[in-house]
C-alpha cells in the first residue's frame, strides 16, 4: 500500500447525510483536513461549523457539468470517503483508481467494485468497504469470534446475526415501533427484497413474492439482554427478526465452509412483521396507477385497491380483510393500520401510485420521525453454536446495544461513521499495512484496532458469554 501524501493526509468526504458528522469530527480532531462536499452545501456547512481543519463546498457528483471540478478534488485528496448512495460509489471509486487515490465507504463491495481489485493493488492505493456498522461492526465482532474458534481447532455449526436500528425504548411511541432516519419507501419496499440463507444445510431463498417473502420466516427473540443503561419499559426487548440479504456469501468472505445454519438479517419491533405482511399482501407495495384516487379518502383507495365498491365502511373493509388474509377482526395489525390512517374518511389521497400514496401515511406523521431530545438505538447480536475439538458443544452470544446521545450524535450516525473514520486514519497514518485492492474488515488486523477504538473511545462494546449446549 503506497504511503506518499499528496497534501498531507487530506480527505475529500462525498456527502453530508444523518451519519456523516461525527466521523468527519473524529477525522478533524486526529489532525487531518476534510472538505466535505455536498449537494446541498448548507448541510456540509454545518457539519465542519467550529471544525478548525474542515471545510465546505458545494458539489453534485451527478451533475455533468462538475464532473470535472470531481476528479479534480479527488486528484487532489489523499483519500476519498464516499457516503453516497451505493450506486453511485463505482464512479468515484475508478477516478480514485485513476489518480491513485485511497477510497473508502461503509456499503457493500459491488460486483463491478470487486472487479477492480487487481488494479488497486497494481496502483498501490486501497478501495476500503463495509466499514460501518452493518456491514462493518457486525463483521468485524463476528470474524473475532469465529477465528478464535478455528485457532483452537473448533468448528462453526449454526451463525445467526441480527441487527436493527429502532428507536430507544424510553422513545418509542408509536403502534409501529419503528422510527425513520432515511426514505420510509425504501424501508417498506425491504418487503419485496430478495434473501438468501443457509438452514440445517439447505440453501434457501426467499424471492419476495407472497408466501415466500422475509415475512415469512420471522420470529420472535427475546435473547437481547440489557447491556446498556437503565431504562424504563420491558426490557429485555422482545425483536422480531428476520433473513435480510444474501447470507450464502458469507460462508466464503467468514470462511466457515463447515457451518449448516447460516442467516443474516434485521431486528424490528414486536408487531412490524406481521403488519409489514398484511401491507403487502393487499398489494400497497406496488406501483399501480392510482391517480383517479387523488384528493379521495383512504377509505375509498384502500377499497379501490382491493377491488371493493367505494362505499364500503371500514368495518365491513376490516371483515373483508380479516378473511382474505385469515386474521381476527380484533387483531394488533388491524389497529396499526387504523392508526395509520388506512382506513380514514378525512385524510386524502395525493400521490399517483399506490406505493407513494401508503408511504405518504408514514412521512407525513411525525411520530414515525425523532423529535428533539429523542434517541435512538442499535441493537446486534450474534449467536454461534460450535464444536470444540475435544467434541464438546458449546453456544456463544455476542451482543452489542448502543443508544443515541441525548441532542446529540444518533447511534446510527455514530456506529455507521466512526468505524470507517478510525480506518481511514490508520490508512493515512500508514498503521494498515494489512491493506490491499478492494477489501473489507475481515483480518484481526483490521478488525481488533477499530473494536478497541470503539469501546475505549466511544462505549460501543460487545459483551460475549459462553455456555454448554
Amino acid at each position: 500500500m503506497s504511503e506518499e501524501k499528496k497534501n498531507n493526509g487530506s480527505i475529500l468526504c462525498l456527502g453530508a447525510g444523518l451519519v456523516t458528522a461525527p466521523g468527519v469530527r473524529y477525522l478533524c480532531e486526529a489532525g487531518f483536513s476534510v472538505t466535505v462536499a455536498s449537494r446541498t452545501v448548507a448541510k456540509a456547512e454545518k457539519i465542519v461549523d467550529g471544525l478548525k481543519s474542515g471545510s465546505a463546498l458545494q458539489l453534485d457528483v451527478t451533475d455533468e457539468k462538475q464532473s470535472e471540478q470531481l476528479e479534480k478534488l479527488i486528484q487532489d485528496h489523499d483519500l476519498v470517503i464516499s457516503l453516497l448512495p451505493w450506486t453511485q460509489h463505482v464512479p468515484v471509486c475508478k477516478l480514485a483508481l485513476k489518480h491513485k487515490t485511497h477510497f473508502a465507504s461503509t456499503s457493500y463491495i459491488s460486483d463491478e467494485m470487486e472487479a477492480l481489485d487487481s488494479d488497486f493493488k497494481a496502483a498501490g492505493v486501497v478501495c476500503f468497504n463495509e466499514c460501518g456498522v452493518d456491514p462493518g461492526l457486525d463483521h468485524m465482532s463476528a470474524l473475532k469470534i469465529i477465528d478464535a474458534v478455528h485457532a483452537e481447532g473448533g468448528k462453526i455449526d449454526t451463525f445467526l446475526s441480527y441487527c436493527g436500528g429502532l428507536p430507544c425504548p424510553d422513545d418509542n411511541n408509536n403502534p409501529f415501533g419503528y422510527k425513520f432516519s432515511w426514505s420510509p419507501k425504501g424501508v417498506l419496499l425491504a418487503a419485496k427484497r430478495v434473501a438468501k440463507y443457509l438452514e440445517n444445510g439447505e440453501s434457501i431463498t426467499l424471492d419476495g413474492n407472497p408466501g415466500s417473502m422475509i415475512y415469512d420466516r420471522y420470529l420472535e427473540d427475546k435473547s437481547v439482554p440489557n447491556v446498556g443503561p437503565k431504562l424504563e419499559g420491558e426490557w429485555p426487548a422482545t425483536f422480531e427478526c428476520h433473513p435480510n440479504g444474501d447470507s450464502l456469501k458469507f460462508v466464503k468472505i467468514y470462511g466457515i465452509p463447515e457451518v449448516k445454519t447460516l442467516i443474516r438479517g434485521s431486528y424490528r419491533s414486536a408487531g412490524w412483521c406481521p403488519t409489514m405482511k398484511a401491507v403487502t399482501l393487499l398489494g400497497l407495495l406496488k406501483d399501480d396507477d392510482v391517480t383517479s384516487m387523488k384528493g379521495k379518502p383512504y377509505l375509498s383507495f384502500l377499497n379501490n385497491t382491493l377491488g371493493q365498491p367505494e362505499e364500503t365502511t371500514a368495518a365491513d373493509l376490516k371483515k373483508f380483510i380479516a378473511n382474505k388474509l385469515s386474521l381476527k377482526v380484533d387483531d394488533a395489525v388491524f389497529e396499526r393500520l387504523e392508526w395509520l390512517g388506512l382506513f380514514s374518511t378525512e385524510k386524502k389521497v395525493v400521490k399517483d401510485t399506490c406505493i407513494d400514496a401508503l408511504s405518504d401515511l408514514f412521512f407525513d406523521n411525525p411520530s414515525f420521525w425523532y423529535a428533539e431530545g429523542e434517541r435512538d438505538m442499535i441493537a446486534m447480536h450474534h449467536t454461534f453454536h460450535v464444536e470444540r475439538k475435544d467434541g464438546t458443544k458449546e453456544k456463544i452470544t455476542s451482543t452489542m446495544v448502543d443508544y443515541g446521545i441525548k441532542n446529540g450524535d444518533t447511534s446510527m450516525s455514530r456506529t455507521v461513521s466512526l468505524p470507517l473514520a478510525i480506518m481511514v486514519k490508520r490508512i493515512l497514518n500508514g498503521e494498515a499495512k494489512e491493506l490491499a485492492g478492494v477489501c473489507r474488515p475481515t483480518t484481526a488486523a483490521s478488525y481488533n484496532p477499530v473494536l478497541e477504538e470503539m469501546e475505549k473511545s466511544f462505549g460501543v462494546t460487545f459483551v460475549d458469554k459462553t455456555t454448554p449446549l
